[in-house]
């Protein structure tokens, strides 16, 4: 069995091989065989490294792909806007005055109560005369005696029967006791403290039958209008504000009133390092109440800015607030400046006039990192 298999194999061998290799020496037959399997192995060796680097190449393009991080972007442009500068503030009168007794007694009689308008000159508080009146009466009688002998020593005079000194005497006479009678008159006129500009009245301080003291209080009397917004602004900022200039105020209790800046502190706060501003509000209504918070919002020029929300506003690791958008395909970190913020979006400047903003995914991406974007139109544009 075994030589036929030899002789099988031995026949095909001679059919295979050329007529060249068969007349070689067996010895060299072995040799050349042998050289032909290492050259076929050494071979067959490069061939499957060559197709493993072309796997493995394959295989990073495909995970460089799939470590790609993908971003939803949104087209936005940048316009013009008025840039408005915003401070907190407080509604105030502009004229606010606690009227006060100039001369002391007991109050008579309070002739307005808290919230009804008054009349400039109308009298508030009233107190007792007691001996004012008899003193004015008293003046004036000695005014009557003064002007009497004033006028007898002036004849007397022309007659030759007064010297000058005695004409001087007489005259100072008279003179004194008119300013004693205007003394006294003045002092029987306070007695009726009245207001001092139309107004109405918002507090009151004193009953009937208490004691006043000069300077003490008797009512409180506000004007109704104009009102005024109070706020402090920076030093940065109260370089563009100039009285005049259009303001407008948003009061907690929902109301917004337009008006103008009435006053712009020329010395800053030395606590704080703010200046003072002061919007004046018309108030024809006298609807506006003292001391009711406000937004103040002040324009100062116009730039170009863009409406973004707020959510998309990151920090940066040098603590700069800003935006991340896609340039060329790579993440780029813009520094921004709030102009305002409003209802509608924040407007903030610093951003080119029209970019890509990163709107999902920008808290996982890098400056400078190459990603997959979506493009989302925005849809309030």
């Amino acid at each position: 069995m075994f030589e036929q298999i030899f002789t099988a194999i031995g026949n095909w061998y001679d059919r295979m091989m050329p007529a060249a290799w068969l007349r070689l020496k067996p010895s060299y037959q072995w040799a050349g065989g042998i050289a032909i399997v290492a050259i076929i192995w050494i071979l067959s060796g490069q061939v499957g490294a060559l197709l493993g680097h072309g796997r493995a190449d394959g295989d990073n393009a495909s995970a460089k792909t799939s470590d790609t991080p993908s971003v939803v972007v949104t087209p936005l442009s940048a316009s013009l806007r008025d840039a408005t500068v915003t401070v907190r503030g407080r509604t105030q009168a502009l004229h606010e005055v606690d009227v006060r007794a100039q001369v002391e007694g007991v109050v008579q009689a309070i002739h307005f109560e808290k919230g009804q308008r008054v009349k400039q000159g109308d009298v508030l508080c009233e107190i007792k005369l007691n001996d004012r009146g008899a003193k004015a009466a008293q003046a004036q009688a000695a005014v009557d005696q003064m002007s009497k002998e004033l006028a007898v020593a002036q004849e007397l005079y022309k007659d030759g029967f007064r010297s000058k000194t005695q004409m001087a005497q007489a005259q100072a006479n008279y003179e004194q006791a008119r300013a004693q009678l205007a003394a006294a008159n003045v002092a029987l006129d306070n007695t009726k403290i009245r207001a001092p500009f139309d107004g109405i009245v918002d507090d009151r301080y004193v009953d009937v039958g208490d004691y006043m003291r000069a300077g003490d209080k008797c009512e409180m009397v506000i004007a109704p209008e104009p009102f005024l917004a109070v706020g402090a602004v920076s030093e940065h900022d109260v370089g563009q504000m100039h009285v005049g200039d259009p303001a407008s105020a948003s009061l907690i209790t929902g109301e917004t009133v337009q008006g103008k800046i009435h006053f712009v502190a020329d010395r800053a706060d030395q606590a704080t390092r703010t200046f003072r501003v002061e919007v004046e509000l018309p108030n024809p209504d006298a609807k506006l109440r003292d001391g009711v918070t406000a937004d103040i919002h002040i324009p100062v020029r116009q730039i170009k800015a863009m409406r973004i929300s707020p959510a998309i506003l990151i920090l940066d690791d040098q603590g700069k607030i800003g935006v991340r958008a896609v340039v060329d395909g790579r993440v780029k970190f813009f520094p921004v400046q709030i102009v305002t913020d409003s209802p509608d979006g924040m407007w903030i400047t610093g951003m080119p006039d029209r970019a890509n903003v990163i709107t999902v995914g920008q808290e996982f991406v890098n400056n400078g990192e190459h990603v997959d974007q979506k493009v989302v139109k925005d849809r309030a544009s």
